[in-house]
């Protein structure tokens, strides 16, 4: 997506300098802001993973083991000296499976919102309304009368 900002922001100072500030600029800014609202559940992700576990060390001569079923446990060794639970930061989904205020806010509203943005700000700087617009004027004069439809 950075790379679709650099074409844009050349392409804004090449050919849209007569343009007021805002009708200029704005497909730029409107990609900018997709690239931040578009990365911002990837970063809750990142936050969740990276902060999503408390860890505590085992008392001195301490062991963890794993209970499979059987009477006594399957002990993992000295390697394992930490035991860690996991924590809620940033949650996607609640207890219950719904989204949470998180998932709403970068899931859906974030995510959802940066693609718009980027959609409307590739249209705007290449003109597509216009081109489509004027495209479609040549279709309907060249069709004959006797083509048109009654």
């Amino acid at each position: 997506m950075t790379n679709i900002l650099q074409f844009v922001f050349n392409k804004t100072r090449q050919s849209r300098k007569d343009y007021r500030f805002m009708r200029k600029w704005g497909p730029f800014f409107c990609i900018l802001a997709s690239i931040f609202l578009c990365m911002a559940d990837l970063t809750r992700h990142l936050v969740n993973d990276a902060w999503g576990a408390a860890c505590t060390d085992l008392p001195d001569g301490a062991q963890l083991g794993i209970f499979n079923g059987g009477s006594s446990p399957e002990m993992l060794g000295a390697i394992y000296y930490k035991y860690c639970k996991s924590v809620n930061v940033a949650n996607e989904y609640t207890s219950t499976g719904a989204l949470s205020v998180w998932g709403w806010t970068f899931t859906i509203f974030c995510t959802w919102t940066g693609f718009v943005l980027l959609f409307v700000g590739i249209c705007w700087v290449i003109s597509l309304p216009r081109k489509v617009a004027a495209q479609w004027r040549t279709i309907r004069r060249r069709r004959a009368p006797s083509e048109t439809l009654v």
